[in-house]
């Protein structure tokens, strides 16, 4: 069990109440625990085991679960770390889920991929961690059209015209740069989560904006605005011992 926690380290009280897992949304520029499993990332819907992700980063894949006790880890800069423990097998997951990998359906890889060692929508508890929020996440009226005609949706997804406030900002907000949307991926992920069977009671968001809340260095888009400087955050899950 870890002892001491980087500062600004998240939690989900959702995942901490299973009492057999043990998880972090680290800062940015920490990394996970030694022996962590962790993939190439390329925003995409593959999941793989926790043996096939050993070395870290030797295999391309956006999800990783855990059969056994070892961490399973992704990391994030703006995109969701979603964390998932299942109550019945007592496996976990690390999935990267930025828009691109939620649309092709990593999410539902993951859920589907679980479900083939044994576990059931009601058996999953998901806690998604700090990204990019709505109030900061500008797209393209032409991309908001390619999500809603996405196969995988059932439902719009939520947006909105004019760009949200978000009153536990620490930093400026992004400033519109266009005929945009102000998208909010949390709520996709959730939706799509809950599409997949998954009870909304057992979806924990950490409401934690990587732009404008999480500590400095924590967002790829404000580096791409302001040139200064992002490390990646690593999001790691295990089965405790």
């Amino acid at each position: 069990m870890q002892n001491t926690w980087p500062e600004h380290t998240l939690f989900s009280p959702l995942l901490t109440s299973l009492g057999w897992v043990e998880h972090a949304f680290y800062p940015a520029g920490h990394n996970p625990p030694a022996a962590s499993a962790y993939a190439h990332q390329r925003h995409s819907p593959d999941i793989i085991l926790d043996h096939e992700a050993i070395p870290p980063k030797q295999r391309d894949a956006d999800g990783v679960i855990a059969l056994s006790d070892r961490p399973v880890a992704i990391y994030t800069a703006d995109c969701l770390p979603v964390l998932i423990a299942d109550e019945r097998q007592h496996h976990v997951a690390a999935v990267h889920a930025g828009l691109k990998g939620a649309l092709a359906g990593v999410l539902l890889t993951a859920v589907s991929r679980l479900i083939e060692q044994g576990a059931i929508p009601n058996s999953l508890y998901i806690a998604i961690g700090p990204a990019i929020g709505p109030c900061c996440y500008e797209l393209g009226s032409e991309v908001l059209g390619e999500i809603q005609r996405n196969p995988l949706l059932h439902h719009t997804p939520l947006w909105q015209r004019k760009q949200p406030v978000n009153p536990d900002a620490i930093r400026p907000q992004a400033q519109a740069t266009r005929d945009s949307v102000w998208f909010d991926l949390p709520a996709l992920a959730q939706q799509m989560l809950q599409q997949l069977g998954v009870p909304a009671t057992q979806i924990d968001r950490v409401p934690v904006c990587t732009y404008c809340t999480a500590e400095a260095n924590s967002s790829y888009r404000r580096n791409t605005h302001f040139s200064q400087g992002y490390r990646q955050r690593f999001s790691w899950i295990r089965r405790r011992d």
